[in-house]
């Protein structure tokens, strides 16, 4: 029986989560049509907010593709099942996660690179992001302001 429910628990996860480099197209044909955040999370990106199930999922585009989606549950805080299977499913084959005490957060082997973490301060949020592809558009978008400087 509790193998019965941690399967099913894994197929509800792995429905929920949207996948870190998906497209808009993908992610609103899982989640159907999201809504413009009313807190853009990273400058030069867009950020769109889901509802699915128990979950509100914020999901940041740079170039219509996700590279950082933050879940948070709307019925109880994440707890470390959630975050089980939250990883796995988006553990591509032959990735796995570590986690580092050190930074607080797990490290996805292979590539893209992918860290997954609770937010600092507030650990209702789970976050999974491609830090380079973050720190891209962020570098990007300073670089487009200062342009004829």
């Amino acid at each position: 029986m509790k193998t019965l429910i941690i399967a099913v628990l894994l197929v509800a996860a792995s429905s929920l989560q949207a996948r870190v480099g998906e497209t808009r197209t993908q992610i609103t044909a899982r989640y159907g049509k999201g809504e413009l955040s009313d807190y853009q999370r990273l400058s030069g990106a867009e950020t769109m907010k889901y509802h699915h199930g128990n979950f509100q999922i914020e999901v940041v585009f740079a170039d219509d593709k996700s590279i950082w989606e933050i879940i948070k549950r709307e019925d109880h805080l994440i707890d470390k099942d959630d975050i089980k299977l939250l990883l796995e499913a988006n553990k591509d084959p032959g990735t796995t996660w570590t986690f580092k005490r050190r930074d607080g957060q797990w490290q996805r082997s292979g590539e893209p690179k992918l860290v997954a973490y609770l937010w600092p301060q507030h650990e209702d949020f789970f976050c999974i992001k491609n830090p380079d592809a973050c720190d891209a558009v962020g570098t990007a978008d300073k670089t487009d302001k200062l342009k004829g400087f």
